[in-house]
């Protein structure tokens, strides 16, 4: 039997000569390996001194090192010998993040010190404007101030309604200009943009005081209908337009929104038409006219001594007013009589027995025409072009048709009006 045989020697491809002479075969893989690992070991060695030698340069302290730690710690120009050498690493790493948190917070504290930005308001709100930039023309903010406080501020020369507790208590003060914002930055910032608590409210003083400028406008919604209000900018008029889902026969919501004369009341029906000649109306105004007539000779008599009376440079003002605009009349009595004018040249032609004592108690000169007058309502209109407010027409043209027929020159005007100057003054001129 045979034995197995050892394997065979293997020879290295290139000699290696010994110290003591002849020839060692080596693997040509370990040699490749020694290679790489010196490489390394060299790399990883030059690293490390290079960074050593980088970091001991940013952490000198003195002033020709204007990117160390130092010196954004502590400023450029601060010498090496003011700063511990051997700070440690982690209390150089605090400060710096210190630093860097302490210039954020004043970046911070400046903005909110700002006037473009609110004094004391962090919420989500604070960079939305009330109206977007598409309005800016005439839309820049807006504030509330109390109805009664802002007709007890400026005189508007009409009696209004009290406010407190109803739905008007509030007045809207739209702002067409940022230069016409209120002075106080809060103010002025929550009236420009959104702060998330309503629209802001003042007073009527503060509201207006950059203000060069305001347009009044009176608006109501009488029987409470789906009534609306559109702002349009625009060239500027002083003219309300009134749009309405209406016809012949009244409100229809089907219908587009239209143009409407102020003679359509509120449920879409018109107060002025054309009468037929065969009917009750018709009738009931001729019968005035026999009564007007009838009387006229006697009218004019009475008012003779009257007109020469009150008439200046051969001029009067007439006025015509019944029990439910009383309220109008007193209010204009009394603003006439503080601005000291004198009211002697006033004739005031009342249509019933209560207004002709109320007028002649406030000084005023009265004629009652009772055959004309006295069959007109005493109540007060409840809307434009209504019964009572035609019936009233009636009036104001008799009013003024009786001094005419005497030579008189007539200033008519309804008793909603009050005076800053005596118009009559203009007239003489």
């Amino acid at each position: 039997m045979s034995l197995p045989l050892r394997s065979t020697r293997t020879r290295m491809s290139q000699p290696f000569e010994r110290r003591g002479g002849g020839n060692v075969s080596i693997d040509s893989k370990i040699i490749i390996f020694v290679v790489k690992l010196t490489f390394v070991v060299l790399l990883c060695g030059s690293s490390y001194l290079a960074g050593s030698i980088w970091g001991r340069h940013s952490l000198e302290m003195s002033s020709t090192a204007p990117m160390s730690v130092g010196s954004l710690i502590h400023g450029p120009g601060v010498s090496g010998g003011d700063v511990d050498s051997g700070m440690d690493c982690e209390k150089v790493r605090r400060e710096l993040i210190n630093s860097e948190v302490k210039k954020e917070l004043e970046k911070h504290m400046n903005e909110l010190k700002s006037p473009a930005s609110p004094v004391e308001n962090n919420d989500s709100h604070a960079a939305t404007p009330r109206f977007p930039q598409q309005m800016q023309r005439f839309a820049n903010g807006m504030t509330r101030v109390k109805k009664d406080d802002l007709n007890e501020y400026f005189d508007f020369g009409n009696p209004m309604d009290p406010g407190k507790g109803t739905g008007e208590e509030d007045a809207i003060i739209l702002y067409h200009n940022k230069k016409s914002l209120p002075n106080d930055k809060k103010l002025a910032y929550s009236a420009e943009y959104d702060d998330g608590k309503g629209i802001p409210m003042t007073d009527p003083e503060t509201a207006t005081e950059n203000c060069d400028s305001m347009n009044v406008v009176f608006i109501g919604n009488p029987g409470n209908t789906r009534q609306c209000t559109a702002i349009i900018g625009n060239f500027e008029s002083y003219h309300i337009q009134r749009w309405m889902r209406a016809n012949d026969k009244g409100i229809d919501p089907s219908l587009p929104l239209e143009h409407k004369s102020r003679g359509i009341a509120s449920n879409g029906r018109s107060n002025f038409y054309a009468p037929p000649f065969n009917n009750q109306y018709t009738k009931k105004h001729w019968s005035m006219l026999r009564t007007f007539l009838e009387n006229v000779d006697s009218v004019l008599d009475e008012l003779k001594p009257i007109l020469k009376k009150v008439s200046r440079n051969n001029s009067v003002v007439i006025l015509t007013c019944n029990h439910g605009q009383s309220a109008l009349l007193v209010n204009f009595a009394c603003s006439a009589t503080r601005r000291g004018f004198d009211l002697g040249n006033i004739l005031v032609f009342p249509s019933d027995l209560e207004t002709k004592e109320l007028a002649e108690g406030l000084g005023l000169t009265t004629y009652y025409d009772e055959k004309n007058m006295g069959p007109l309502p005493s109540g007060e209109a409840r809307r434009y072009g209504d019964k009572t407010f035609k019936a009233m027409m009636y009036a104001k043209v008799l009013c003024v048709l009786y001094p005419l027929l005497l030579d008189y020159d007539v200033l008519f005007q309804d008793v909603d009006i009050v005076w800053y100057k005596n118009p009559m003054t203009f007239f003489h001129n």
